[in-house]
This record gives structure tokens, sequence and C-alpha cells, in this order.
């Protein structure tokens, strides 16, 4: 039978263990909480937006990228077709929807043009219709472009943190629709 020194020695020791458990538990715990406030998210440049319209399916680059007030250079516009009864279902991930962010939809009847405000966290998944009532009775007005917008921390070239105002754009048009809108544009001012 063992002593009873021999029990309180045992007692201690299973406390010393037990507290020894918290304290490694409390320090991870700490540690894994400042790794996630500290890590880096996501360069705005490389944050991707996905557009689909039934089965197809694009992941969009921003078109802009800038820190405010800065000259921006313009990207590319992709194009997406998006018929008149089809709906545009937009995706934009967490580092997008944690942040305020804007959904602009552009039509060719311009009464029809809309912008939605989603606060941070709201939503991540958003549908626009191909068309939807013109300002004309009886006319339907066509999607035509659609924008997501947002600013997002990111680094600068110095190394700093710095905002950055970021622009989705995807062109929804026909390709004969979209090819007279590139002539359109290209045309010669006079």
């Amino acid at each position: 039978m063992a002593t009873r020194k021999e029990a309180k020695k045992k007692s201690l020791l299973q406390l010393l263990a037990v507290i020894i458990a918290v304290v490694v538990i409390v320090v991870a715990v700490v540690l894994f909480q400042n790794w996630r406030s500290n890590k880096p998210g996501a360069q705005p440049q490389d944050i991707k937006v996905t557009a689909s319209v039934g089965d197809e399916s694009m992941e969009v680059a921003p078109y802009m990228v800038c820190e405010p007030g800065a000259d921006c250079p313009e990207g590319e516009v992709p194009n997406l077709v998006v018929g008149e009864n089809d709906t545009l279902k937009i995706e934009v991930p967490d580092d997008i929807a944690s942040n305020q962010w804007q959904l602009l939809t552009i039509y060719d009847d311009p009464a029809a043009n809309d912008e939605q405000l989603h606060g941070a966290g709201e939503t991540t998944v958003v549908e626009v219709p191909g068309s939807v009532e013109g300002a004309s009775e009886g006319k339907k007005a066509h999607l035509a472009v659609v924008e997501v917008s947002a600013v997002l921390l990111g680094t600068n070239e110095g190394g700093e943190e710095t905002p950055y105002t970021a622009v989705w754009s995807l062109s929804t048009l026909a390709p004969d629709e979209l090819a007279a809108a590139t002539a359109t544009s290209s045309a010669p001012a006079e």
C-alpha cells in the first residue's frame, strides 16, 4: 500500500501535469491567433472573381488595381456572353467579401443601370439578370457590362501595407455586339 507521502507526491505530479498541459494549450492558441491575424492576405492584383452563366464559367482578373489618386493602367476586359433570359452569377472570394464592395451593372438602356453596395461579410454570390425592364415601355434592357470594385489592402513596392482600389470588369455582349462596340470605341474622333 502506498504511503501517505507517496499519494501526496502522485497528486502533486498529476496537478503539475494538468497545469503544464493548460499552459501548452494556451500558448498554442495565442501563437495561432497571432499568426492568423498577422498573416498577409492575397495581393489585390492576384484576386480573381468567378463569373458563370449556365455551365460556362470563368475567372476574371482585375481590370485595374492602383493606389487611390494614382494613374491606373487599364487591363483587358474579358467577355462572357449572357443571353436575354440568362442569369449571370458573380462569386467574390473572401478577400473581397470581407470588405465593403460594390457591383455595378450597365445595360444598353442607361435608365436600367444599377449599383449595389455590399457590406463586409454580407454576401459572396450575386445573381444578375441578362435583361431587365427598360425605360421604354415593353422594351427590355440587355446587360452589357458588370463591374465589381473594392478598396483592399496590399503591399506596395516599399513593402508597406497600403490601400488599393481594385476593379474587376466583365463584358456580357454577344460576339456581334462586342465587335460593333469595339469598332465604335476605336473609331477616330473627328
